[in-house]
């Protein structure tokens, strides 16, 4: 299902050390990899040996020995002095990107718009998934089991589902990349419904239940028939907690989610649930662009 993969990084969050695992990175379906590196150039200020030496640290951080690169896999480095945001997008409309994969820290909405946020930045504008891991995930993780993580990227993901116009189109973007012939990444799905029980009584909960199973079930047997693992289950609680909780009860390799609100202004005020899976949850997170983009 992603094949192109775009992967941006700021040398400091644990991407690099990827160069090293291609013949994994190729087991988990990818066929063309983009080390992708940008400097704005004011960021130096008028110091060109700085600047210079900057782009030499990127270079070797960055290196790819040609012997490495399997067969039947495209990899290559890219390094730029541009603004990151800027760059990384027209770098994935140039090279027909299907999925960028990126590193965050986990952070809260305040120091986001205090501070700002490049991959926010680029989730309000981006028009193709971007899979979000943490730091301190690369960061602490050996070399094998690094290497069984990127054999395994796709493997497993779960689908929080509410039946929502957001989650609608996201399992359609699902369905889109699991019935493509050649799609070997994905091989199982667990649709997760959380009913959120705030502000509401116990009665009106339950009468989402049996909306939740039969909506589930419709989604079981048509992804089941795609060749792949189904599972579902409904949790109470908040969809937040909850849904890093499934994800902690199972084999889970990501969390899916999308939204066209992530960022915005009014997240001060309410902060979407895709937004908050984003800043807060220690999963990989993927996150697919809302309808119309």
């Amino acid at each position: 299902m992603f094949k192109n993969i775009l992967i941006p990084t700021d040398l400091h969050d644990g991407l690099p050390k990827l160069t090293h695992y291609l013949e994994a990175l190729k087991t988990a379906g990818a066929r063309k990899l983009i080390f992708f590196h940008a400097r704005p150039i004011d960021e130096d200020g008028d110091k060109p040996r700085l600047r210079e030496e900057k782009l030499r640290q990127a270079r070797e951080l960055l290196k790819i020995d040609p012997a490495n690169i399997p067969a039947d896999l495209k990899a290559e480095v890219i390094i730029e002095n541009r603004r990151p945001a800027d760059a990384i997008l027209d770098t994935v409309e140039k090279h027909q990107i299907d999925l960028v994969l990126a590193s965050r820290p986990i952070r809260n909405l305040l120091d986001e718009k205090l501070f700002g946020s490049t991959t926010i930045e680029v989730l309000q504008r981006i028009k193709v998934p971007v899979m979000i891991m943490r730091p301190q995930l690369l960061w602490v993780m050996t070399t094998a089991e690094l290497n069984l993580r990127c054999q395994n990227l796709f493997r497993h993901l779960l689908v929080p589902y509410d039946h929502s116009p957001s989650a609608q189109h996201l399992v359609q973007k699902l369905r889109e990349g699991v019935k493509k012939p050649d799609q070997r990444s994905i091989a199982a799905l667990t649709f997760c419904w959380i009913i959120s029980d705030a502000g509401k009584g116990e009665l009106g909960v339950g009468e989402q239940r049996p909306k939740a199973e039969k909506i589930l079930a419709e989604l079981k047997q048509e992804f089941t028939g795609y060749g792949l693992n189904v599972e579902t289950e409904i949790r109470f609680g908040s969809p937040v907690v909850e849904a890093q909780l499934a994800a902690h009860d199972r084999d889970i390799y990501g969390i899916v989610v999308s939204s066209g609100s992530v960022g915005k202004i009014w997240e001060l005020s309410i902060p979407s649930f895709a937004g908050e899976i984003i800043r807060r949850c220690v999963f990989p997170v993927i996150y697919f662009p809302p309808a119309g983009r």
